[in-house]
């Protein structure tokens, strides 16, 4: 599809993306040479919304050798995407706008979306009210959970017990079967 020319490019990845499958971008990862790269600008315009985030998540899954080899046309894309009408399209460029240069996603998206702005504040006020940890920390030891997490308040006492437990119920039974009162036993350990 090196060939493929810039009139044909658009019908080109509307057939190819045009199909039920939301996350296809991985199949067409092979398709997206630099050539074919070079003529989406030109056409990106005349994509239908799904077409063009099908488009943009392809690039997740290109080989860095073609992101490094198309960094000017892949941030022309994006530009152009990032002042289209379909929202969905708009944030999608804006977490792709570093990606060519540095391989990195921006997840600031705040100033983006305001819907992203809401959801971002009403997951923070959820994160500070409830003590929510990271995956990991069940498995780091007490100096890295420190380093990750920092000191920890301590929890409020939920509930007292009424009755010993049964292993003392048990301890002190088996003292009184042996002859021993728990003032002889505290002073034998």
């Amino acid at each position: 599809m090196a060939t493929v020319r810039q009139a044909d490019t658009a019908l080109w990845l509307h057939n190819k993306l045009s199909s039920d499958d939301p996350w296809s971008g991985s199949s067409l990862r092979s398709l997206l040479t630099p050539d074919v790269l070079r003529n989406i600008p030109e056409c990106f315009h005349r994509l239908e919304p799904q077409v063009k985030v099908k488009l943009l998540m392809a690039f997740l899954h290109l080989p860095r050798r073609v992101v490094e080899e198309t960094i000017a046309e892949l941030n022309e894309i994006l530009e152009i995407g990032a002042a289209d009408e379909d929202e969905w399209v708009r944030v999608l460029c804006e977490v792709l706008k570093d990606y060519p240069t540095t391989g990195m996603l921006n997840v600031h998206l705040e100033h983006a979306c305001p819907v992203f702005a809401e959801v971002t504040q009403q997951l923070e006020s959820i994160h500070n009210s409830s003590n929510l940890m990271p995956l990991e920390c069940p498995y780091l030891n007490k100096g890295a959970l420190l380093s990750v997490v920092g000191e920890q308040p301590t929890l409020p006492k939920h509930f007292t017990l009424q009755r010993k437990p049964k292993s003392a119920a048990l301890r002190a039974e088996l003292l009184q079967k042996g002859g021993y009162s728990n003032k002889t036993y505290a002073f034998l350990r």
